[in-house]
């Protein structure tokens, strides 16, 4: 016996989002304040606040990866599909590797042969 799926149906949007873009401001902050349920939080409820500031990766060092690897920057380059130019920046930080070439780079420190083997297939 086969189920059917079916979402029901959202009941037609009433807001006459032409008002709503034509607000002020002023009458924004005003329809906010006269929310029972929603109120803007106060000046002193803010300053409760704790800013959180994410932690910072840890910083990739390309070059320890090339040397434990025991390659030439030449040869890393053409092993895994990066310009020799870009491997001397990373190393000499002049540039960093974007979020994509940092998991690459993780994951050729961890399995190095893993990735010779795939890219070779």
């Amino acid at each position: 016996m086969s189920e059917r799926h079916t979402m029901k149906k959202m009941p037609k949007d009433k807001t006459n989002w032409g008002k709503v873009k034509a607000l002020t401001e002023k009458q924004i902050i005003a329809a906010a304040k006269s929310d029972p349920d929603n109120k803007p939080l106060t000046r002193a409820q803010l300053k409760k606040f704790k800013r959180v500031n994410p932690p910072k990766e840890k910083e990739i060092d390309v070059k320890h990866i090339r040397q434990m690897l025991h390659v030439s920057q030449s040869e890393f380059a053409s092993y895994f599909g990066v310009s020799l130019r870009t491997i001397q920046e990373w190393e000499q930080h002049r540039r960093t590797p974007n979020q994509l070439a940092r998991n690459f780079l993780k994951v050729i420190e961890k399995a190095p042969k893993a990735v010779l083997k795939a890219l070779a297939a």
